[in-house]
């Protein structure tokens, strides 16, 4: 058939329908996501945004005009209907229209008229698709309750959650946008507020709601954002060098350039992202985002405080959908795309061995911290078994990345630290399971011994969680002589693989192996990932989140305010003790390298300056006597936290803050700096 006759052919099913009164759901079957005629395109709006089944009290309005705003609101309506070209004797009419819905929409709704909200930018289509009067309150009363977020100023959950899906699909202009403080609210709020009616042109924007409703998607709208964004990345990370108020206004006018010749290929762009997302956000943030506009504001508060999307590393992705998803007993039919995770278990290999989901990859977390290289080389052959997994089409795996603590957070901060040196190396599809192992297990209770393998009811910390002595992160420890427990051998590591990937995995761990044994061997290409070497990006302005990486961009400007010092000229200074390269772990994870400056009564923090080699900028000035604690944990023994406070005759300590360092022979230094703060002791009794 060719286009003409297809053209013709859903035309005529489209009259026939509408003229037979059907239901919404058939008519988007016929119109199947295209742009509408023009003389059908009310009707079918009005449709597809419930008029037909809602009740509106809008013939009740009783055409007093008193808000307080009124004013303003007047204003708007007559630079609003000026933009649509009627004739003098028509504009008075329109005006008053306009102006009845939105009054009559604040005084039913208790709402305060705000000019910033788009309200005329959201009216200008309805009225230029020239639908009675009636009719376009429905609509606007339908888009503002439904389609806009409720919370869409600076800040609003809407944007953090664009952040996680540019991030899921394009972690690379994520972290450039993060690096120059760049959010999405900064952008994006026009879009938002009015479906992109603030930024495209009319025709354009009309023929972007005539597949935007059809879709019954209020998350919609952030996937169109999302093609947008990504389309323009080359154009955005070729602005590095430009200051941050030009990029902003080049995202922030980017759809103007769309044209309706586009609209159908936008939309088919974000149907793609929509089937390459986990689906776990629509259940759990479509109240916090799109919730009733007679929700609370203290409601509002709590639903986000129970789902603080600004502190996520991360797309969380809930037991539930990893099982759905991850289901070994069949593979989904070809002509039906889906995510498919490819699960990493990141709990202590004694957790894995007593229990895991059949297809979880382990990568112990602790590697990352005790054994870099070893950690390397896990994640190098992570990405191999995924190739294989992903080349043999096995089921339950796919190009999807979905890490697992244990859903116990003094051990899954390790599991964060994982997940961001892979955010940093700009990995695609990263996601992190909510609530970890232990909502897995909860979720498959009724049939446990059946759905894991190797389930260990006895050693299982979730069946029996006072057996963890051994297994959970210990308390900070004073005993520097502590040994962590040697770590198995990193074939012990892969071994569980025999149990991964059941219906297709022998062949694949034959090669994994291979590649384990020999590393350097012929016929293996591995991509390089996760070098300790790499320098990377953080992710900026966030809190709550983990990541190894230079502190480029936003403490650029902060390091400009730091005494900057010559480090090899400190050293000769006469009250030089030693010093000691390390790495800060700051209090959201961030790694940065540094030295630590030991003088007869201070101790220096100096990170290194990443443009001038042998200077660095001085963070941080510690008196020995304000040193009361310096603790290690003795799976980390060189993670050491240095405790500042201060002493009551009393023998009370009151800690007031503290640094956290990873330090190569950890202990050597300690001893050194312990010995300082004794002699000063010595020295103050004298």
């Amino acid at each position: 058939m060719s286009v003409e006759d297809e053209d013709s052919t859903w035309l005529l099913a489209l009259e026939s329908a509408l003229h037979e009164g059907v239901d919404d759901h058939e008519l988007v079957s016929i119109t199947r996501g295209r742009v509408l005629p023009e003389e059908h395109r009310a009707q079918i709006w009005y449709t597809c945004l419930g008029g037909g089944n809602k009740f509106s009290n809008f013939t009740q309005f009783d055409e007093i005009f008193d808000l307080q705003e009124q004013s303003t609101v007047r204003q708007d309506c007559r630079t609003l209907v000026d933009k649509l070209g009627n004739e003098e004797e028509d504009k008075v009419s329109v005006i008053c229209d306009v102006e009845s819905i939105f009054t009559h929409y604040c005084k039913s709704r208790h709402l305060k008229y705000d000019p910033t909200m788009r309200w005329a930018d959201i009216v200008l289509p309805l009225l230029a698709g020239k639908m009675p009067r009636d009719h376009i309150y429905i609509c606007f009363e339908e888009i503002l309750e439904k389609y806009i977020p409720r919370e869409s100023g600076i800040g609003g959950p809407v944007y953090h959650l664009l952040r996680l899906l540019l991030l899921y699909h394009d972690p690379e202009l994520s972290t450039f946008l993060d690096s120059r403080k760049i959010t999405p609210d900064l952008y994006a709020t026009s879009w938002m507020r009015s479906l992109f009616a603030a930024v495209c042109s009319l025709d354009s924007t009309m023929a972007v709601w005539d597949i935007y409703f059809q879709e019954r998607d209020p998350f919609f709208i952030l996937f169109l954002a999302l093609v947008i964004l990504v389309n323009a990345r080359e154009q955005v990370l070729e602005m590095k060098s430009k200051p941050q108020n030009n990029i902003i206004e080049t995202l922030s006018g980017i759809p103007s350039g769309l044209s309706v010749d586009d609209v159908s290929d936008f939309c088919s762009l974000a149907r793609y992202y929509v089937v390459k997302t986990p689906a776990t956000f629509r259940k759990d943030f479509s109240t916090v985002i799109f919730g009733s506009v007679y929700m609370g504001h203290g409601d509002m508060c709590n639903r986000v405080g129970d789902l603080p999307l600004s502190q996520s590393l991360c797309l969380p992705v809930s037991a539930e959908e990893i099982i759905d998803t991850c289901d070994m007993l069949q593979a989904p039919p070809e002509d039906i795309e889906q995510v498919r995770f490819f699960l990493i278990d990141c709990r202590p290999s004694d957790q894995y061995n007593a229990g895991h989901l059949p297809n979880a990859f382990h990568l112990d977390s602790s590697l990352m911290l005790q054994h870099q290289a070893l950690f390397q080389t896990a994640v190098q052959g992570l990405f191999m078994a995924q190739r294989q997994a992903v080349a043999s089409e096995t089921p339950g795996c796919g190009q999807h990345l979905c890490f697992v603590g244990s859903g116990r957070e003094q051990e899954d901060q390790y599991v964060h630290m994982v997940v961001a040196s892979f955010l940093q190396h700009n990995t695609q599809y990263v996601s992190l399971a909510k609530g970890g192992y232990h909502a897995i297990h909860d979720l498959l209770v009724h049939n446990i011994n059946e759905s894991l393998a190797d389930h260990d009811s006895k050693q299982c910390l979730v069946c029996a969680p006072d057996n963890q002595s051994h297994s959970s992160e210990p308390a900070d420890q004073e005993d520097f002589t502590a040994v962590p427990k040697p770590q198995p051998s990193l074939m012990n590591r892969f071994s569980s693989l025999s149990s991964v990937f059941k219906m297709r995995s022998a062949e694949m761990k034959e090669k994994l192996v291979e590649y384990i044994t020999n590393p350097n061997g012929e016929g293996l290409t591995i991509d390089r990932h996760v070098s300790a070497l790499d320098r990377g990006r953080p992710y900026r302005n966030l809190g709550d989140v983990f990541g190894f990486g230079d502190d480029d961009g936003e403490n650029n400007e902060e390091n400009e305010r730091l005494e900057v010092v010559k480090i090899s000229q400190w050293l000769k200074k006469p009250d030089f003790i030693s010093s000691f390269t390390c790495n800060q772990v700051k209090e959201n994870g961030y790694m940065y390298k540094c030295h630590l400056l030991l003088m007869e009564t201070l101790l220096f923090i100096v990170r290194e300056s990443e443009n001038k080699d042998g200077e660095g900028h001085v963070t941080a000035r510690r008196t020995l006597a304000s040193i009361v604690k310096i603790t290690s944990k003795k799976r980390h023994p060189d993670l050491i936290t240095f405790k500042y406070g201060t002493t009551s005759p009393e023998g009370e300590v009151t800690i007031s803050d503290m640094d956290r360092f990873l330090i190569p022979k950890a202990s050597e230094a300690t001893k050194v700096i312990k010995e300082q703060i004794m002699k000063q002791m010595e020295a103050a009794k004298t």
